[in-house]
């Protein structure tokens, strides 16, 4: 799940190509995945505020379309966007529902702060609750790629 970028299929005249060393290639490497996160942060807030239509959402169709599109640019575009997708993912797994890491994170912060654990009642509660909220926004976004075809 995730929103894809449009690939524009420009000339070779208009294309520029950079080259790094290894320490400049990863301090830009850093640097560039560190811009995909605070943007995929970014939309992610939108999305959530309604600021952004949750009809932007893609899903796998969407994704595997995008990485098609990416790849026949070239090899460079293509490994950018498996980068894009691969920041999306790490960023939503940061999430706090119970099915997620982030939500594990959250138990594990209650549980500092309370000095014991949380209940297995309750965590049994908010991963059923979390799956359940997970798993729509995957049919939204499968169902936002049918829409798409």
């Amino acid at each position: 799940m995730g929103i894809s970028p449009t690939f524009l299929n420009i000339g070779e005249q208009y294309r520029t190509e950079l080259k790094y060393g290894i320490l400049d290639a990863l301090s830009k490497g850093v640097e560039k995945t560190a811009q995909l996160s605070w943007l995929t942060v970014k939309v992610m807030g939108k999305l959530f505020t309604g600021d952004l239509s949750l009809n932007n959402l893609s899903g796998p169709i969407s994704i595997a379309k995008g990485a098609g599109a990416s790849s026949s640019v070239g090899w460079v575009y293509f490994l950018s966007f498996m980068a894009l997708i691969s920041v999306n993912l790490g960023i939503m797994n940061l999430f706090p529902l119970p099915v997620l890491d982030g939500g594990h994170l959250v138990f594990l912060a209650a549980e500092g702060i309370k000095g014991k654990p949380v209940s297995e009642q309750v965590q049994h509660l908010s991963y059923r609750i979390g799956a359940a909220l997970l798993l729509t926004l995957m049919v939204f976004a499968l169902f936002n790629d049918f829409l798409r075809l």
